[in-house]
């Protein structure tokens, strides 16, 4: 048997269409409701990246951000500026994160173009803080396909631990969570942000709910009643149908806590397990 080896010429290498078939990049975006942890676990994400001697870059996609806990590399307030267009136009905060996103829809290749020109292994991008107006208008969705383009993706989508905490609560994020990756139409991981905050108890009884359902079923009926309960039941026997969960991953951007499983998980749906730092 020959076994014959296609090596791609100079010219084909420099081609756009051969660029965007090579992987370069990994992207990993962080959603979430507000105040769920986003900006915190991208810089612990990033610092714990660069401690195994992995070159990352931080890209921050809120207009409205004053001061995140991370230096950006790549910044769409560079491009467009919040505060001017609230006063210009007359708008409330959300009305101005609408219109800035919107407005930073025709920055998308000049944003990738900063990427690209890092040439570093993984990209952070840390998305507004109000889900919602990002996620649920089409400007949210058409900014994460523009910027990854081709490159690997994964979205992480963070279960607050304050609102996890109870059935209902951790049940109405898991359907969120869903809803999120049909907007976006990336592999997506859950994490249970701020597990710091938890107790080992209440942590597993979390992990509990999305390996044993009927766990959370019993939950659900013994705190909540009426038509919560009878919604709430109803969403569980959805979610089930659609099947089975991988079990949320527990982090902390403040003790640095699961961002080693983090990773493992990110291997697995990049390179399918492979070690990045490991591959010569």
């Amino acid at each position: 048997m020959i076994l014959m080896i296609w090596i791609p010429t100079e010219e084909l290498k420099e081609l756009d269409e051969f660029q965007q078939l090579v992987p370069k990049m990994f992207f990993i975006y962080l959603v979430g409701t507000a105040g769920s942890g986003k900006s915190v676990l991208a810089g612990a994400l990033e610092n714990w990246l660069v401690s195994m001697e992995l070159s990352t870059t931080v890209v921050n996609l809120d207009p409205g951000v004053e001061n995140p806990p991370y230096t950006s590399d790549v910044d769409i307030r560079e491009y467009v500026d919040y505060g001017e267009i609230m006063q210009q136009f007359g708008l409330g905060p959300n009305g101005a994160l609408v219109a800035s996103l919107d407005m930073g829809v025709s920055y998308t290749s000049d944003l990738r173009e900063e990427i690209i020109g890092l040439e570093r292994d993984y990209v952070i991008v840390d998305c507004p803080g109000q889900m919602e107006l990002f996620a649920y208008r089409n400007s949210g969705p058409l900014i994460v396909s523009s910027l990854c383009m081709h490159d690997p993706s994964v979205s992480l989508y963070l279960l607050d631990s304050n609102i996890a905490r109870v059935p209902t609560g951790y049940l109405s994020s898991v359907l969120l969570g869903f809803s999120i990756r049909i907007r976006f139409g990336l592999p997506q991981l859950n994490v249970i942000s701020k597990s710091d905050i938890l107790s080992e108890e209440k942590l597993e009884e979390i992990l509990t709910w999305t390996e044993e359902p009927f766990v959370l079923e019993e939950a659900i009926n013994a705190t909540a009643d009426g038509l919560i309960r009878e919604y709430s039941l109803s969403i569980l026997q959805l979610l089930e149908h659609m099947g089975s969960q991988i079990s949320p991953i527990p982090v902390s951007g403040q003790n640095m806590a699961g961002l080693d499983i983090l990773y493992g998980e990110l291997q697995r749906i990049f390179l399918g397990g492979d070690n990045l730092y490991e591959m010569g």
